[in-house]
């Protein structure tokens, strides 16, 4: 049987980006959202109280030099009151991993002092993933573990052939491994598989290069779980730039195509309960 979640990631992280959430959440477009407790417009999620899948989106990095997000406990080796660090090089070798759970358990308490009881767990930026070669993802899973979450790391490895577009090490395919044995070891439910578009605006086109993408990807579908994440905004202005990108997504969500390619192919739309 085929399951797949339609998560649309960083819920907080601008106006644009919560309003086109909410929309699609209040129209069934979607099966889930993770709230980004860091982000600016985080405290919007306040609003999230109806029955929808809210998840928690742990962010251990700032995106922007100008403009850096606060560690929620302030700990020094998360930047301190300097902000979450940009820089991989700094959050690798600087932060500390107990810093890091303690950080992650104070997202999920921020939403849940705002009435919301977070029902999965997933990552900004792959921080906590391994990809920066520190074992964060014990971290991650001892999070989950403690408060019951599935969490978004694929217990296939297709989605990272699909992020770097070719086949991987073998080095590589071992350490994915490794990390779901070591997710499975503290009973923490994971993906199946996983799916998002790596492009960036230089090979994006149009939108219809987008939604060709995401409807080839579900014709594609494996057995078992899959999440595939998006990440749909309003506009910010008329310029394209890689924000086009989640505007092209928060169109392709609206017109409900995912939706109805889902159906047509036999795929059951859930949401994360399919986990827990």
């Amino acid at each position: 049987m085929k399951y797949l979640i339609i998560n649309a990631d960083d819920f907080g992280y601008n106006p644009q980006q919560n309003e086109a959430i909410t929309y699609l959440l209040n129209n069934k477009l979607i099966t889930s959202t993770s709230v980004m407790t860091v982000a600016p417009k985080a405290d919007e999620c306040k609003s999230l109280t109806g029955d929808y899948s809210v998840g928690v989106h742990l962010t251990i990095n700032s995106d922007s030099e100008n403009d850096k997000w606060q560690s929620l406990t302030n700990a020094k080796s998360l930047g301190g009151n300097d902000g979450l660090p940009t820089d991989q090089k700094k959050l690798t070798f600087g932060a500390k991993r107990k810093d890091v759970f303690n950080e992650l358990c104070a997202q999920y308490d921020y939403m849940k002092a705002r009435g919301i009881t977070p029902d999965h767990a997933d990552n900004h930026c792959g921080t906590l993933y391994g990809i920066n070669m520190r074992r964060f993802y014990i971290d991650a899973f001892d999070f989950c573990s403690k408060y019951n979450l599935p969490y978004r790391f694929p217990k296939s490895a297709g989605f990272i052939e699909r992020q770097l577009g070719r086949n991987l090490p073998k080095a590589v395919y071992s350490l994915q491994q490794m990390i779901v044995k070591k997710g499975t070891e503290r009973n923490v439910k994971m993906l199946d598989d996983l799916i998002s578009n790596p492009w960036g605006m230089d090979k994006i086109t149009g939108y219809d290069v987008i939604r060709s993408y995401y409807l080839d990807c579900l014709d594609n579908l494996q057995d078992g779980v899959t999440e595939m994440f998006l990440h749909p905004a309003l506009p910010v202005d008329d310029k394209i730039s890689p924000w086009t990108k989640r505007v092209y997504e928060y169109e392709l969500l609206k017109s409900g195509d995912l939706l109805q390619k889902a159906k047509d192919n036999g795929i059951e739309v859930v949401g994360w309960e399919i986990l827990r």
